[in-house]
């Protein structure tokens, strides 16, 4: 894939200031979780993943490339914990959520009755690409109340739905609320230099109303910088606050699934590599995490591994507890922001930060490095 900027600096420019926070931003880079007892958390469901890309299985191309990507049979990384911006524009607009529509002395919801769900995305009016909630406002006000068809996609399924607007409030409506992208701050996991694909997160980007994974159309990095941090309390995750330093892209998006964003960069971070550790190499005990809370750049801080879980599953593997003094003193443990820190054992990096225990703010879940790099190998490859 050819590495081209896209012009977005109209939509910059109305998200350039933010402040990530669970429940009001469209994107939150760390979610949270409450809080479990991890002795018996294996039954916590995954996140589902996006369907726009192919996360199920490996070609053997893809096991090819990796192979290039190893030296002596294994795999290096650059290990990276530094906070980034991310712009994200989905595939078709997303139904956040219906409501009914006063026209007249009738109340009803024209998009529910058409069979319209939460969680759907409406990819074209009467054969017209929707590519944002502008666009897709101003097919439905040129229907001037006569039946459009909707193209709908529902998970894998796309099927056709015939919504009659109603007139109300000085406008045609059909009772959704929609949603066409998303912005935030997360960190940076790695990158890899031989494939030229960074990983962050640990975990998908969702619809804050629906909870889905969002559907990724194009997407960006961005510059930001930090500008305070909300300390973390029981019941009240921390976050981390800051805004977009500049209107230009740093690079593209190729994925948002499960297991966290992955993309290119114009300007490919430097550092040294580090090995990746594999799935059986990761024990409980003391670890590092490397994660950036204000403009001084990455540090590394004490934490560590309290339980490994299932290996089979893709996300939610481990869960880890925050012990540094300094970090604990500033951020409480695990704030909003910090997802995708990376974590280090033994001198590997052995997975990422992303989630925290609501009751518990010292404490979240990780996920493995390993799955992440295995993930990252299949996108290289559409490059």
């Amino acid at each position: 894939m050819k590495k081209t900027k896209k012009n977005n600096s109209s939509i910059s420019k109305a998200i350039k200031l933010f402040a990530v926070s669970m429940g009001v931003t469209a994107v939150t880079m760390l979610t949270s979780s409450g809080f479990i007892d991890y002795q018996t958390s294996y039954s916590i469901n995954d996140v589902k993943e996006a369907s726009l890309f192919n996360q199920d299985s490996y070609s053997a191309a893809a096991q090819a490339n990796a192979s290039e990507n190893s030296i002596d049979g294994k795999t290096y990384v650059i290990p990276l914990g530094t906070s980034f911006g991310i712009k994200l524009f989905t595939d078709g607009v997303i139904v956040t959520s219906l409501t009914e529509i006063q026209s007249g002395e009738n109340l009803n919801c024209p998009a529910q009755d058409a069979g319209i769900k939460s969680g759907d995305y409406i990819l074209s009016v009467n054969g017209e690409s929707v590519a944002n909630n502008a666009g897709l406002a101003q097919l439905i006000g040129q229907s001037e109340g006569n039946p459009i068809q909707l193209k709908v996609r529902r998970g894998e399924d796309v099927f056709e739905a015939t919504v009659t607007p109603v007139f109300s409030e000085g406008a045609f409506k059909t009772g959704m609320w929609i949603r066409d992208s998303a912005a935030g701050i997360g960190t940076l996991t790695f990158y890899n230099p031989d494939s030229g694909v960074f990983a962050g997160l640990g975990h998908g980007i969702c619809d804050m109303d629906t909870n889905g994974i969002m559907e990724l159309s194009h997407g960006e990095p961005a510059a930001i910088e930090l500008s305070g941090i909300v300390k973390g309390e029981i019941n009240k995750p921390g976050q981390l606050k800051g805004y977009f330093s500049s209107d230009e892209s740093l690079g593209e998006l190729l994925s948002n699934n499960e297991t966290g964003v992955y993309g290119t960069f114009f300007a490919p971070p430097q550092g040294e590599l580090m090995e990746v550790a594999a799935k059986e190499e990761v024990k409980t005990g003391d670890v590092e995490i490397i994660a950036s809370i204000d403009g001084n750049g990455p540090k590394r801080y004490q934490a560590v591994i309290k339980k490994i879980l299932s290996s089979e599953k893709r996300t939610k593997n481990l869960v880890i507890e925050v012990t540094d003094p300094a970090l604990l003193s500033l951020t409480g443990g695990i704030v909003q922001g910090m997802s995708g820190c990376p974590i280090i054992q033994n001198g590997k990096i052995i997975g990422a930060v992303t989630h925290v225990f609501t009751e518990d703010p010292k404490t979240g879940y990780g996920i493995f490095a390993d799955t992440m790099v295995q993930e990252s190998v299949v996108f290289s490859m559409s490059k």
